[in-house]
């Protein structure tokens, strides 16, 4: 999960110089070598798997809203509890697929933490402005927050298939330009938070992938 500083794996690997060179090269040079200096918490913002099918997406819904006891929230701000209604979200996504195969990701799935201690509330707050944000203006989504572990988290599920027609392609550096997102909206909520880039953590293996559920 999320880690609660941004350089304790940093000591006889990067220069203060280094780190600040790098928060300049990334914007918002003063408040961001500020928050560096203070290890401010950094924000994870990671894509958990993908969904690919009608059943593999209703099974993800029904394991993030823990088979309807959880409420799910589109992107118009509506509330899904029903087993029904999530049955019939996952038949409504898959009924507009435009042309795919059966190796096509119908779905993102994505998953926003702080750590330990952060007001839950306002990480569902700031998760609920960086998906707008995001993808509200395009895509169809629905999220949902868990109270069961000591990690505040958010579990977001983005149907790949745009209004437009277009599909949901992850390019390289998007991951960290929705950390950075992630980061703002929570400072927006009153929540110290920061997004320093995985070079700058001291981070050079990629993170293992995660199982899809």
């Amino acid at each position: 999960m999320a880690r609660s500083t941004g350089f304790d794996d940093l000591d006889g690997l990067f220069t203060d110089d280094v780190r600040f060179k790098v928060a300049k090269q990334q914007g918002g040079a003063t408040d961001r070598i500020s928050r560096i200096t203070k290890k401010t918490p950094e924000v994870m913002v990671k894509i958990s798997g993908f969904g690919k099918g009608q059943a593999h997406i209703k099974a993800h819904l029904d394991y993030i809203g823990r088979n309807a006891k959880l409420e799910l929230e589109n992107e118009r701000g509506e509330i899904i509890s029903e087993k029904g209604d999530i049955k019939n979200l996952s038949k409504e996504w898959m009924n507009d697929t435009g042309k795919r195969n059966k190796n096509t990701r119908d779905t993102t799935n994505i998953v926003l933490s702080m750590p330990p201690g952060t007001n839950r509330n306002k990480v569902k707050n700031a998760s609920r402005e960086f998906a707008k944000a995001q993808f509200a203006d395009n895509h169809q989504y629905v999220f949902v927050a868990h109270e069961d572990e000591k990690h505040p988290h958010v579990h977001l599920t983005v149907k790949n298939l745009g209004f437009d027609g277009s599909r949901l392609h992850i390019k390289k550096g998007d991951p960290q330009k929705w950390r950075e997102q992630f980061a703002k909206e929570l400072r927006v909520q009153g929540v110290e938070a920061e997004a320093t880039p995985r070079r700058v953590r001291g981070v050079v293996k990629k993170p293992t992938k995660q199982p899809i559920l």
